[in-house]
Protein backbone atom coordinates (compact mmCIF):
# COMPACT_ATOMS: atom_id res chain seq x y z
CA UNK A 1 0.00 0.00 0.00
CA UNK A 2 2.82 2.41 0.87
CA UNK A 3 5.77 0.87 -0.97
CA UNK A 4 6.76 4.23 -2.46
CA UNK A 5 7.02 6.46 0.62
CA UNK A 6 8.03 9.95 -0.45
CA UNK A 7 9.52 12.44 1.97
CA UNK A 8 10.10 16.16 1.99
CA UNK A 9 13.61 17.18 0.98
CA UNK A 10 15.39 18.84 3.85
CA UNK A 11 18.19 20.52 2.00
CA UNK A 12 19.66 20.97 -1.47
CA UNK A 13 22.72 19.09 -0.32
CA UNK A 14 20.78 16.42 1.58
CA UNK A 15 22.52 13.64 -0.35
CA UNK A 16 25.86 14.91 0.95
CA UNK A 17 25.17 17.08 4.04
CA UNK A 18 28.07 18.69 5.85
CA UNK A 19 27.73 16.53 8.98
CA UNK A 20 28.46 13.40 6.95
CA UNK A 21 31.91 14.79 6.08
CA UNK A 22 33.05 15.21 9.68
CA UNK A 23 34.10 11.85 11.25
CA UNK A 24 32.83 12.81 14.72
CA UNK A 25 29.48 14.12 13.48
CA UNK A 26 29.16 11.13 11.15
CA UNK A 27 29.36 8.74 14.12
CA UNK A 28 26.71 10.77 15.97
CA UNK A 29 24.51 10.72 12.88
CA UNK A 30 24.84 6.93 12.50
CA UNK A 31 24.04 6.34 16.17
CA UNK A 32 20.91 8.49 15.90
CA UNK A 33 19.46 6.34 13.08
CA UNK A 34 16.90 3.65 14.01
CA UNK A 35 18.77 0.91 15.91
CA UNK A 36 19.02 -2.56 14.42
CA UNK A 37 16.41 -4.11 16.73
CA UNK A 38 13.86 -1.36 16.00
CA UNK A 39 13.25 -2.80 12.53
CA UNK A 40 11.84 -5.94 14.18
CA UNK A 41 9.24 -3.97 16.13
CA UNK A 42 5.70 -3.91 14.72
CA UNK A 43 2.98 -2.22 16.79
CA UNK A 44 -0.19 -3.98 17.89
CA UNK A 45 -3.60 -2.94 19.19
CA UNK A 46 -3.56 0.39 21.00
CA UNK A 47 0.01 1.03 19.86
CA UNK A 48 -1.62 1.61 16.45
CA UNK A 49 -4.95 3.17 17.38
CA UNK A 50 -7.06 3.75 20.49
CA UNK A 51 -10.64 3.44 19.28
CA UNK A 52 -13.39 5.74 20.45
CA UNK A 53 -16.46 3.62 19.82
CA UNK A 54 -18.95 6.39 20.55
CA UNK A 55 -17.11 9.02 18.48
CA UNK A 56 -14.76 7.32 15.98
CA UNK A 57 -13.42 10.71 14.80
CA UNK A 58 -12.07 11.18 18.35
CA UNK A 59 -10.02 7.98 18.12
CA UNK A 60 -6.31 8.35 18.76
CA UNK A 61 -4.37 6.97 15.80
CA UNK A 62 -0.62 6.60 16.30
CA UNK A 63 0.41 4.69 13.19
CA UNK A 64 -0.83 5.57 9.71
CA UNK A 65 1.47 3.84 7.25
CA UNK A 66 1.18 0.25 6.09
CA UNK A 67 -1.62 -0.64 8.51
CA UNK A 68 -5.30 -1.35 7.79
CA UNK A 69 -7.77 1.50 8.19
CA UNK A 70 -11.14 1.14 9.86
CA UNK A 71 -14.32 1.19 7.78
CA UNK A 72 -15.02 4.70 9.16
CA UNK A 73 -11.59 5.93 8.10
CA UNK A 74 -11.98 4.47 4.62
CA UNK A 75 -15.34 6.23 4.30
CA UNK A 76 -13.82 9.54 5.48
CA UNK A 77 -11.04 9.29 2.91
CA UNK A 78 -13.49 8.73 0.06
CA UNK A 79 -15.63 11.66 1.19
CA UNK A 80 -12.65 13.95 1.71
CA UNK A 81 -11.16 13.14 -1.71
CA UNK A 82 -14.48 14.09 -3.29
CA UNK A 83 -14.31 17.42 -1.44
CA UNK A 84 -10.71 17.95 -2.59
CA UNK A 85 -11.79 17.45 -6.19
CA UNK A 86 -13.99 20.51 -5.79
CA UNK A 87 -10.93 22.57 -4.78
CA UNK A 88 -9.04 22.63 -8.05
CA UNK A 89 -6.91 25.54 -6.76
CA UNK A 90 -5.17 23.15 -4.36
CA UNK A 91 -2.09 21.70 -6.01
CA UNK A 92 -1.56 18.57 -3.93
CA UNK A 93 2.17 17.60 -3.76
CA UNK A 94 3.22 14.15 -4.96
CA UNK A 95 4.26 13.09 -1.45
CA UNK A 96 0.68 13.50 -0.21
CA UNK A 97 -0.87 10.09 0.40
CA UNK A 98 -3.65 8.65 2.55
CA UNK A 99 -1.56 9.24 5.68
CA UNK A 100 -1.50 13.00 5.11
CA UNK A 101 -5.18 13.15 4.23
CA UNK A 102 -6.28 11.06 7.21
CA UNK A 103 -4.07 13.11 9.55
CA UNK A 104 -5.73 16.33 8.36
CA UNK A 105 -9.16 14.75 8.83
CA UNK A 106 -8.32 13.82 12.44
CA UNK A 107 -6.79 17.25 13.12
CA UNK A 108 -10.09 18.98 12.32
CA UNK A 109 -12.36 16.30 13.81
CA UNK A 110 -13.77 15.50 10.39
CA UNK A 111 -14.40 19.08 9.19
CA UNK A 112 -13.45 18.61 5.52
CA UNK A 113 -13.54 22.29 4.58
CA UNK A 114 -11.30 23.16 7.53
CA UNK A 115 -8.99 20.32 6.51
CA UNK A 116 -8.71 21.86 3.01
CA UNK A 117 -7.66 25.18 4.57
CA UNK A 118 -5.03 23.47 6.69
CA UNK A 119 -3.71 21.59 3.67
CA UNK A 120 -3.35 24.88 1.82
CA UNK A 121 -1.47 26.36 4.80
CA UNK A 122 0.77 23.31 4.97
CA UNK A 123 1.58 23.42 1.25
CA UNK A 124 2.51 27.11 1.50
CA UNK A 125 4.62 26.41 4.58
CA UNK A 126 6.46 23.54 2.85
CA UNK A 127 7.15 25.57 -0.29
CA UNK A 128 8.50 28.44 1.80
CA UNK A 129 10.50 26.24 4.17
CA UNK A 130 11.93 23.33 2.17
CA UNK A 131 14.45 22.58 0.88
CA UNK A 132 16.77 24.35 3.30
CA UNK A 133 20.37 25.12 2.43
CA UNK A 134 22.38 24.13 5.49
CA UNK A 135 26.06 24.65 6.23
CA UNK A 136 28.09 24.45 9.45
CA UNK A 137 28.00 28.25 9.59
CA UNK A 138 24.28 28.67 8.87
CA UNK A 139 22.05 30.25 11.49
CA UNK A 140 19.89 27.15 11.51
CA UNK A 141 22.72 24.99 12.87
CA UNK A 142 23.80 27.78 15.18
CA UNK A 143 20.29 27.91 16.68
CA UNK A 144 20.07 24.12 17.06
CA UNK A 145 23.41 24.08 18.85
CA UNK A 146 22.19 26.66 21.37
CA UNK A 147 20.27 23.79 22.94
CA UNK A 148 16.78 25.19 23.36
CA UNK A 149 15.43 22.27 21.29
CA UNK A 150 17.27 19.00 20.66
CA UNK A 151 16.82 15.22 20.47
CA UNK A 152 18.23 13.03 23.21
CA UNK A 153 17.37 9.31 23.54
CA UNK A 154 14.40 7.09 22.66
CA UNK A 155 11.56 5.45 24.58
CA UNK A 156 10.91 1.70 24.91
CA UNK A 157 9.32 1.58 21.44
CA UNK A 158 12.16 3.51 19.78
CA UNK A 159 10.26 6.81 19.54
CA UNK A 160 12.70 9.77 19.68
CA UNK A 161 12.61 12.19 22.61
CA UNK A 162 12.62 15.94 21.88
CA UNK A 163 13.76 18.21 24.69
CA UNK A 164 12.54 21.80 24.81
CA UNK A 165 14.44 23.96 27.32
CA UNK A 166 12.31 27.07 27.84
CA UNK A 167 14.88 28.85 29.98
CA UNK A 168 17.56 28.51 27.27
CA UNK A 169 15.04 29.72 24.69
CA UNK A 170 14.28 32.73 26.84
CA UNK A 171 18.01 33.45 27.05
CA UNK A 172 18.75 33.40 23.30
CA UNK A 173 15.51 34.07 21.41
CA UNK A 174 16.13 37.81 21.09
CA UNK A 175 19.27 37.11 19.03
CA UNK A 176 17.15 35.65 16.21
CA UNK A 177 14.02 36.42 14.27
CA UNK A 178 10.93 34.37 15.04
CA UNK A 179 10.96 32.93 11.50
CA UNK A 180 14.54 31.75 11.99
CA UNK A 181 13.61 30.00 15.24
CA UNK A 182 10.61 28.35 13.58
CA UNK A 183 12.74 27.31 10.64
CA UNK A 184 15.29 25.61 12.91
CA UNK A 185 12.59 23.75 14.85
CA UNK A 186 10.84 22.73 11.62
CA UNK A 187 14.08 21.45 10.18
CA UNK A 188 14.68 19.33 13.28
CA UNK A 189 11.16 17.85 13.16
CA UNK A 190 11.45 17.00 9.48
CA UNK A 191 14.93 15.60 10.10
CA UNK A 192 13.41 13.23 12.68
CA UNK A 193 10.74 12.14 10.19
CA UNK A 194 13.30 11.52 7.48
CA UNK A 195 16.01 9.84 9.56
CA UNK A 196 14.82 8.63 12.95
CA UNK A 197 11.42 6.98 12.59
CA UNK A 198 10.09 4.03 10.60
CA UNK A 199 6.75 4.54 8.82
CA UNK A 200 4.36 1.74 9.70
CA UNK A 201 6.27 0.90 12.89
CA UNK A 202 6.89 4.00 15.02
CA UNK A 203 5.88 7.37 13.56
CA UNK A 204 5.59 9.64 16.60
CA UNK A 205 7.89 11.29 19.11
CA UNK A 206 7.93 12.25 22.77
CA UNK A 207 8.51 15.77 24.00
CA UNK A 208 9.81 16.92 27.37
CA UNK A 209 9.13 20.60 27.96
CA UNK A 210 11.23 21.92 30.83
CA UNK A 211 9.54 24.96 32.37
CA UNK A 212 11.79 25.13 35.40
CA UNK A 213 12.74 28.71 36.18
CA UNK A 214 10.20 30.09 33.70
CA UNK A 215 6.67 31.35 34.29
CA UNK A 216 4.20 29.94 31.80
CA UNK A 217 2.46 33.30 31.86
CA UNK A 218 5.62 35.16 30.87
CA UNK A 219 6.72 32.75 28.14
CA UNK A 220 8.21 34.61 25.17
CA UNK A 221 5.77 35.18 22.31
CA UNK A 222 7.94 33.30 19.76
CA UNK A 223 7.80 30.19 22.00
CA UNK A 224 4.03 30.53 22.41
CA UNK A 225 3.79 30.60 18.63
CA UNK A 226 6.39 27.90 18.03
CA UNK A 227 4.77 24.90 19.71
CA UNK A 228 1.25 25.35 18.21
CA UNK A 229 2.66 25.92 14.71
CA UNK A 230 4.77 22.77 14.91
CA UNK A 231 1.64 20.89 15.97
CA UNK A 232 -0.25 22.26 12.96
CA UNK A 233 2.47 21.47 10.44
CA UNK A 234 3.54 18.09 11.86
CA UNK A 235 0.18 16.48 12.44
CA UNK A 236 -0.37 13.45 14.68
CA UNK A 237 3.35 13.21 15.47
CA UNK A 238 3.19 13.76 19.21
CA UNK A 239 3.03 10.59 21.30
CA UNK A 240 3.54 11.99 24.81
CA UNK A 241 4.21 15.51 26.06
CA UNK A 242 5.84 15.62 29.48
CA UNK A 243 5.66 18.95 31.32
CA UNK A 244 8.26 19.37 34.05
CA UNK A 245 9.14 22.25 36.36
CA UNK A 246 5.66 23.79 36.69
CA UNK A 247 5.34 26.01 39.77
CA UNK A 248 2.33 26.02 42.06
CA UNK A 249 0.44 28.74 40.20
CA UNK A 250 1.12 27.18 36.81
CA UNK A 251 -0.23 23.82 38.01
CA UNK A 252 -3.47 25.44 39.07
CA UNK A 253 -3.76 27.23 35.73
CA UNK A 254 -3.10 23.98 33.88
CA UNK A 255 -5.77 22.10 35.82
CA UNK A 256 -8.25 24.78 34.80
CA UNK A 257 -7.10 24.89 31.18
CA UNK A 258 -7.09 21.10 30.69
CA UNK A 259 -10.90 21.11 30.90
CA UNK A 260 -11.01 23.17 27.73
CA UNK A 261 -8.42 21.12 25.84
CA UNK A 262 -9.50 18.51 23.36
CA UNK A 263 -9.56 15.11 25.15
CA UNK A 264 -7.36 13.51 22.51
CA UNK A 265 -4.73 16.22 23.06
CA UNK A 266 -5.14 16.13 26.84
CA UNK A 267 -4.52 12.37 26.84
CA UNK A 268 -1.04 13.01 25.44
CA UNK A 269 -0.01 15.47 28.19
CA UNK A 270 1.58 14.29 31.42
CA UNK A 271 2.49 16.77 34.15
CA UNK A 272 5.44 15.57 36.20
CA UNK A 273 5.24 16.47 39.86
CA UNK A 274 8.93 16.33 40.62
CA UNK A 275 12.36 15.33 39.36
CA UNK A 276 12.44 11.59 38.80
CA UNK A 277 8.66 11.26 38.63
CA UNK A 278 7.87 7.55 37.98
CA UNK A 279 5.43 8.55 35.24
CA UNK A 280 8.39 9.61 33.09
CA UNK A 281 9.92 6.14 33.31
CA UNK A 282 6.86 4.06 32.50
CA UNK A 283 7.91 3.92 28.85
CA UNK A 284 11.45 5.32 28.95
CA UNK A 285 14.58 3.77 30.43
CA UNK A 286 16.54 5.82 32.94
CA UNK A 287 19.65 5.66 30.74
CA UNK A 288 17.73 7.60 28.07
CA UNK A 289 16.78 10.44 30.40
CA UNK A 290 19.15 13.17 31.56
CA UNK A 291 20.13 13.47 35.21
CA UNK A 292 18.43 16.87 35.41
CA UNK A 293 15.09 15.08 34.92
CA UNK A 294 15.88 12.18 37.25
CA UNK A 295 17.52 9.78 34.80
CA UNK A 296 21.11 8.52 34.71
CA UNK A 297 22.17 9.83 31.26
CA UNK A 298 24.69 12.71 31.29
CA UNK A 299 23.20 16.18 31.02
CA UNK A 300 23.53 18.05 27.75
CA UNK A 301 25.64 19.73 26.50
CA UNK A 302 28.38 17.11 26.42
CA UNK A 303 30.91 19.30 24.57
CA UNK A 304 31.22 22.99 23.87
CA UNK A 305 31.09 22.63 20.07
CA UNK A 306 28.43 20.89 17.96
CA UNK A 307 26.94 19.56 21.16
CA UNK A 308 23.27 19.24 20.18
CA UNK A 309 23.10 18.36 16.48
CA UNK A 310 23.05 15.75 15.03
CA UNK A 311 20.78 14.13 17.65
CA UNK A 312 22.37 12.20 20.52
CA UNK A 313 21.69 8.70 21.83
CA UNK A 314 23.05 8.33 25.38
CA UNK A 315 22.40 4.57 25.39
CA UNK A 316 22.23 1.60 23.04
CA UNK A 317 19.40 0.06 25.06
CA UNK A 318 15.76 1.09 24.74
CA UNK A 319 13.43 -1.78 25.69
CA UNK A 320 12.90 -1.81 29.45
CA UNK A 321 14.45 -4.56 31.56
CA UNK A 322 11.09 -5.81 32.86
CA UNK A 323 9.76 -6.37 29.32
CA UNK A 324 9.97 -9.62 27.37
CA UNK A 325 11.78 -8.78 24.16
CA UNK A 326 10.20 -11.77 22.37
CA UNK A 327 6.75 -10.24 22.96
CA UNK A 328 7.86 -6.98 21.35
CA UNK A 329 10.13 -7.92 18.45
CA UNK A 330 9.63 -10.47 15.70
CA UNK A 331 12.40 -12.81 14.62
CA UNK A 332 14.78 -12.07 11.76
CA UNK A 333 13.32 -14.99 9.81
CA UNK A 334 9.79 -13.62 10.14
CA UNK A 335 11.02 -10.15 9.18
CA UNK A 336 12.58 -11.50 5.98
CA UNK A 337 9.36 -13.38 5.16
CA UNK A 338 7.33 -10.19 5.66
CA UNK A 339 9.66 -8.29 3.38
CA UNK A 340 9.57 -10.96 0.67
CA UNK A 341 5.75 -10.99 0.88
CA UNK A 342 5.61 -7.21 0.34
CA UNK A 343 4.47 -6.37 3.88
CA UNK A 344 7.38 -4.02 4.54
CA UNK A 345 7.76 -0.88 2.39
CA UNK A 346 10.92 -0.76 0.29
CA UNK A 347 11.84 2.56 1.88
CA UNK A 348 11.71 1.02 5.38
CA UNK A 349 13.70 -2.16 4.87
CA UNK A 350 16.37 -2.75 7.49
CA UNK A 351 19.78 -1.85 6.01
CA UNK A 352 21.24 -4.78 7.96
CA UNK A 353 18.77 -7.24 6.43
CA UNK A 354 19.08 -5.59 3.03
CA UNK A 355 22.84 -6.12 3.03
CA UNK A 356 22.35 -9.70 4.18
CA UNK A 357 19.76 -10.41 1.46
CA UNK A 358 21.96 -8.69 -1.10
CA UNK A 359 24.93 -10.80 0.01
CA UNK A 360 22.85 -13.97 -0.17
CA UNK A 361 21.53 -12.91 -3.56
CA UNK A 362 25.09 -12.32 -4.78
CA UNK A 363 26.12 -15.67 -3.34
CA UNK A 364 23.19 -17.30 -5.11
CA UNK A 365 24.15 -15.56 -8.33
CA UNK A 366 27.79 -16.61 -7.92
CA UNK A 367 26.67 -20.12 -7.06
CA UNK A 368 24.46 -20.17 -10.13
CA UNK A 369 27.33 -18.90 -12.26
CA UNK A 370 29.61 -21.58 -10.83
CA UNK A 371 26.95 -24.19 -11.52
CA UNK A 372 26.58 -22.95 -15.09
CA UNK A 373 30.36 -23.04 -15.52
CA UNK A 374 30.46 -26.57 -14.11
CA UNK A 375 27.63 -27.61 -16.40
CA UNK A 376 29.52 -26.21 -19.36
CA UNK A 377 32.67 -28.01 -18.20
CA UNK A 378 30.72 -31.23 -17.86
CA UNK A 379 29.23 -30.68 -21.30
CA UNK A 380 32.72 -30.20 -22.74
CA UNK A 381 33.99 -33.29 -20.93
CA UNK A 382 31.02 -35.32 -22.12
CA UNK A 383 31.49 -33.96 -25.61
CA UNK A 384 35.16 -34.95 -25.54
CA UNK A 385 34.24 -38.38 -24.22
CA UNK A 386 31.62 -38.75 -26.94
CA UNK A 387 34.16 -37.66 -29.55
CA UNK A 388 36.71 -40.15 -28.21
CA UNK A 389 34.15 -42.94 -28.11
CA UNK A 390 32.97 -42.03 -31.60
CA UNK A 391 36.56 -41.94 -32.82
CA UNK A 392 37.28 -45.28 -31.18
CA UNK A 393 34.10 -46.68 -32.67
CA UNK A 394 35.04 -45.36 -36.09
CA UNK A 395 38.56 -46.79 -35.72
CA UNK A 396 37.11 -50.07 -34.53
CA UNK A 397 34.76 -50.13 -37.48
CA UNK A 398 37.67 -49.38 -39.77
CA UNK A 399 39.67 -52.23 -38.22
CA UNK A 400 36.71 -54.57 -38.52
CA UNK A 401 36.17 -53.47 -42.09
CA UNK A 402 39.87 -53.88 -42.84
CA UNK A 403 39.88 -57.31 -41.23
CA UNK A 404 36.79 -58.20 -43.20
CA UNK A 405 38.56 -57.05 -46.36
CA UNK A 406 41.60 -59.14 -45.46
CA UNK A 407 39.37 -62.11 -44.70
CA UNK A 408 37.61 -61.62 -47.99
CA UNK A 409 40.94 -61.42 -49.76
CA UNK A 410 42.12 -64.52 -47.93
CA UNK A 411 38.89 -66.25 -48.83
CA UNK A 412 39.32 -65.28 -52.47
CA UNK A 413 42.97 -66.27 -52.30
CA UNK A 414 42.05 -69.53 -50.66
CA UNK A 415 39.46 -70.15 -53.31
CA UNK A 416 41.98 -69.37 -56.05
CA UNK A 417 44.59 -71.55 -54.34
CA UNK A 418 42.12 -74.42 -54.16
CA UNK A 419 41.37 -73.95 -57.81
CA UNK A 420 45.08 -73.95 -58.60
CA UNK A 421 45.61 -76.89 -56.32
CA UNK A 422 42.89 -78.81 -58.06
CA UNK A 423 44.24 -77.80 -61.44
CA UNK A 424 47.81 -78.84 -60.60
CA UNK A 425 46.71 -82.02 -59.05
CA UNK A 426 44.76 -82.79 -62.16
CA UNK A 427 47.86 -82.33 -64.30
CA UNK A 428 47.31 -83.58 -67.90
CA UNK A 429 43.94 -84.82 -66.87
CA UNK A 430 45.45 -87.10 -64.25
CA UNK A 431 43.62 -87.31 -61.00
CA UNK A 432 46.09 -88.50 -58.36
CA UNK A 433 43.56 -89.75 -55.85
CA UNK A 434 41.58 -91.53 -58.45
CA UNK A 435 44.61 -93.15 -60.06
CA UNK A 436 46.25 -93.99 -56.76
CA UNK A 437 43.09 -95.58 -55.63
CA UNK A 438 42.76 -97.40 -58.93
CA UNK A 439 46.37 -98.66 -58.80
CA UNK A 440 45.87 -99.68 -55.21
CA UNK A 441 42.90 -101.68 -56.10
CA UNK A 442 44.73 -103.20 -59.02
CA UNK A 443 47.68 -103.98 -56.74
CA UNK A 444 45.48 -105.67 -54.29
CA UNK A 445 43.36 -107.44 -56.82
CA UNK A 446 45.67 -108.14 -59.72
CA UNK A 447 48.86 -108.55 -57.74
CA UNK A 448 50.77 -106.01 -59.81
CA UNK A 449 54.43 -105.55 -59.44
CA UNK A 450 55.56 -103.13 -56.79
CA UNK A 451 57.79 -101.31 -59.26
CA UNK A 452 54.80 -100.12 -61.21
CA UNK A 453 53.28 -98.65 -58.06
CA UNK A 454 56.54 -96.92 -57.17
CA UNK A 455 56.75 -95.46 -60.63
CA UNK A 456 53.33 -94.01 -60.24
CA UNK A 457 54.32 -92.60 -56.86
CA UNK A 458 57.43 -91.04 -58.33
CA UNK A 459 55.34 -89.41 -60.98
CA UNK A 460 53.10 -88.04 -58.24
CA UNK A 461 56.03 -86.68 -56.23
CA UNK A 462 57.41 -84.90 -59.24
CA UNK A 463 54.05 -83.37 -59.92
CA UNK A 464 53.76 -82.39 -56.23
CA UNK A 465 57.15 -80.71 -56.15
CA UNK A 466 56.33 -78.94 -59.34
CA UNK A 467 53.06 -77.80 -57.78
CA UNK A 468 54.74 -76.55 -54.53
CA UNK A 469 57.25 -74.58 -56.56
CA UNK A 470 54.60 -72.95 -58.66
CA UNK A 471 52.21 -72.24 -55.78
CA UNK A 472 55.03 -70.64 -53.73
CA UNK A 473 55.92 -68.46 -56.69
CA UNK A 474 52.25 -67.57 -57.09
CA UNK A 475 51.89 -66.38 -53.47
Amino acid sequence: MFNNIKRIKLAKEIEDPYYLKDPILLELYKKSLPPKESYYYFPKGEEIIIHNIKKPIKSLRRVFYNVPYTSDEQKWLIEFKNVLNLHSELKIPDYFDDYFLLAFIYSTSGNYNESCKRIEEYINFSKKTFPILITPQSKLIEILNKGFIYVYGRDNRFRPIIICQCKIFQKYYKDYQTEELLLAASFLCQYIINNMILPGQFETWNMIINLKGVSIISLPEPLKRLIPELSNYFLCRLYKNYLIGLNFITRILYKIAVNFIDKVTAAKITVLDKKGDPQLFKEIREDNIEEQFGGIAPNMPLESKNSYFPPRMPSNNFIKDNENINDILISEEEYINRYKNGKIPEACISPYIYEKLKLNENNDVNKNIEEQIQIKKNDLINKEKTTIIKSKTQNSNKIIKRNQTIDNKNTILKEKTSEKLFRYFTYDGWNFDEELSFNKRNYNSNNLKQINILDNINIFCEKKQNFIYKITKFN
